[in-house]
């Protein structure tokens, strides 16, 4: 099956005969006929039953129509795409990010955005992690930044790092600090147990991740306050109404400020991925290809800086 076949059959079922579809496309009937009977034993199946009037397309005919059309689609871009590699990618790229990789890559990835590829309209959504894979497979987004992405198979994900998270209290709260403000000890896993916590509600990817690792640890502890607010979470933690567990992305700038402390629970794996994701039944442009990899390349570029504090993965 290849693109001029497939034309040819769509060329038929537009004008419901062959012989007017070989006047079209300027070819010998016969030889129309013998590549739609080549067609059809390729696929399997009859595509057209022949009527006094013409040719009328079968279900299986209308069947492969909806997917030629598509087929022919993406050739077409693909095409597009490669003979416009050596010139800079234009197009629009809608992105989305979790709350927390918002607030160290959205501004640097609009900024690189807009001095490499002025081309490029890129646009940023920003949403819970649940909320970005169905837009994702929706295919209301072409990319965007997800969390332990292990559990969503229908998507393909580049996995660019692993962040742990940090048990989150009032100022002071744990000790002596080290210079990103975090403690120098880790705490006893006893002392989560003992402490009331504020977390996002169940259906958060991170309330899943944190109950899991707990459980696993036996660290059963109460819940005080269910809350999918990050602003919101740190104030409450920060006047003392409760403990949360946050990557440093998240409260780094409020360590700085002596606004919040924060430790490592020891013994515990309390680490995520962090993934760059798209719809793999999507077709992708060059432009969101370009996206991805500037997206991944700061993010290590942070890393290396001491911006974000992750360990770095080779996707390769």
């Amino acid at each position: 099956m290849d693109e001029t076949q497939l034309r040819n059959f769509l060329m038929i079922g537009r004008c419901s005969s062959i012989t007017e579809a070989a006047d079209r496309l300027g070819i010998a009937q016969p030889s129309l006929s013998q590549q739609l009977l080549r067609l059809e034993d390729e696929v399997g199946a009859k595509l057209f039953d022949r009527t006094s009037r013409g040719v009328a397309m079968t279900d299986a005919g209308r069947m492969l129509q909806e997917h030629a059309g598509a087929i022919l689609l993406s050739m077409s871009r693909a095409r597009e795409e490669v003979q416009a590699a050596e010139h800079l990618p234009q197009g629009e790229v809608t992105i989305g990010l979790p709350a927390t990789a918002s607030l160290i890559l959205g501004v640097p990835l609009l900024q690189a955005a807009m001095e490499k590829m002025p081309q490029v309209n890129l646009r940023l959504r920003e949403g819970l992690s649940a909320t970005l894979r169905r837009s994702l497979g929706e295919g209301r987004l072409d990319l965007a930044i997800l969390y332990d992405t292990e559990g969503a198979r229908y998507l393909s994900a580049k996995t660019v790092a692993r962040e742990t998270l940090l048990f989150v209290g009032p100022p002071g709260d744990f000790g002596d600090r080290d210079d990103l403000g975090i403690a120098t000890e880790p705490v006893d896993p006893g002392l989560v147990k003992k402490r009331k916590l504020i977390l996002p509600s169940l259906t958060h990817g991170l309330r899943k991740l944190i109950e899991g690792r707990l459980q696993i640890g036996h660290l059963h502890n109460t819940v005080r306050l269910e809350l999918d607010s990050l602003t919101h979470t740190k104030t409450l933690v920060a006047g003392g109404f409760g403990y949360s567990l946050l990557p440093h992305a998240a409260i780094m700038h409020e360590l700085a400020r002596g606004e919040l402390s924060a430790a490592h629970i020891a013994g515990v794996d309390l680490s995520r991925t962090v993934a760059i994701a798209r719809n793999p039944t999507q077709a992708i442009t060059r432009a969101a290809m370009e996206i991805s990899d500037l997206a991944a390349q700061l993010l290590h570029q942070l890393i290396e800086n001491g911006g974000w504090l992750a360990e770095a993965v080779d996707p390769s």
